[in-house]
């Protein structure tokens, strides 16, 4: 229930914005719940079906959790909802906020939760804020930084971006272009936002640039498809590394999606090898049709689908001729 916004926001179009909004307030109620002196907590084993903690960096959690959750099968069962947030991969460190919430690391020597670090929120919230706005919702006020603690030993902090050598030097994070993940909802969603699309080969990458061949633009309504030669920035950032072509193919393809800065340069969004994996071959599909103005539709589908509507969505996939 608590991120219908995400594989629900195609309501918002049918509701009056007062509704939306005190939606909002009533899903997000309970994180703002601090009165939790009356609750005997204990620690357990994470469950395997907890989803959207899978590979988390800890075993154990704390119930009741912070949205006051008493049961394993409650944390699941409302966990689901937040799996089309963590699939867009607005930010590194969203799965580790979300589960801080939901599956508070538990140490039995302690009575109060750990809770994330206000730092840890307010780069999830800088990475996620604007995607929510897009389709119509704002960063609910009851998810407000302002909640958790300043830094401090006993809070969650966020994984530092730079990693240390062995000679001792820093060495920097890699372009956020090269480490996008291949889920169905990262791709449409970069789709979207994203004016140029191609399927092409990457000639070389030299420095914080990489030179493109034998491309194909994916976009509906191009009138060339064939593209050229293009040279395109990896990051709006400055140098950063990217480990695409060291162990590829010489005739890899990717999936290359990429914005114009203000100097009418191209700046990479998303960098992907070109997969036969389901997902990636399905977001591809829906290239085509996908409305941008109703995203949260196929965000929906993607999670909790309605059946029908999958089964319609199937058809829709499987008539299209495959794009390898």
């Amino acid at each position: 229930m608590l991120f219908r916004l995400w594989i629900t926001v195609v309501v918002v179009c049918l509701v009056p914005s007062t509704i939306a909004r005190s939606y909002l307030s009533e899903s997000w109620s309970m994180i703002a719940s601090n009165d939790r002196s009356q609750i005997s907590s204990k620690c357990v084993p994470i469950p395997s079906n907890l989803t959207l903690c899978k590979n988390i960096q800890y075993t154990e959690m704390q119930l009741p959790n912070l949205l006051e959750h008493e049961t394993l099968a409650e944390v699941v069962h409302h966990s689901q909802d937040w799996l089309s947030l963590l699939n867009l991969n607005c930010n590194p460190h969203t799965q580790l906020f979300l589960c801080s919430v939901f599956a508070p690391v538990c140490l039995p020597e302690m009575a109060k939760p750990i809770l994330p670090c206000r730092s840890l929120c307010e780069l999830v919230k800088e990475g996620c804020e604007g995607r929510m706005r897009q389709y119509g919702f704002p960063w609910p006020e009851m998810l407000s930084c302002n909640h958790y603690p300043e830094e401090n030993d006993m809070c969650i902090k966020p994984p530092t971006a730079d990693k240390i050598s062995a000679a001792g030097a820093t060495v920097a994070a890699p372009c956020e272009s090269c480490t996008q993940v291949g889920t169905y909802e990262n791709i449409i969603d970069n789709f979207c936002r994203s004016t140029v699309v191609l399927k092409a080969r990457i000639a070389e990458i030299h420095g914080s640039e990489i030179k493109i061949r034998n491309g194909r633009s994916l976009k509906k309504g191009d009138k060339k498809r064939s593209v050229g030669e293009k040279t395109i920035s990896l990051s709006a950032r400055g140098a950063c590394p990217c480990e695409l072509k060291k162990s590829a193919p010489s005739n890899q393809r990717y999936l290359i999606m990429a914005n114009k800065d203000v100097d009418d340069n191209l700046v990479a969004t998303l960098i992907l090898p070109w997969q036969k994996e389901k997902n990636f071959k399905r977001a591809v599909h829906q290239f085509s049709r996908v409305n941008c103005k109703l995203l949260g539709r196929e965000i929906r589908y993607s999670t909790t689908p309605d059946p029908e509507a999958l089964e319609n969505l199937s058809s829709d996939v499987s008539s299209e001729s495959s794009d390898e």
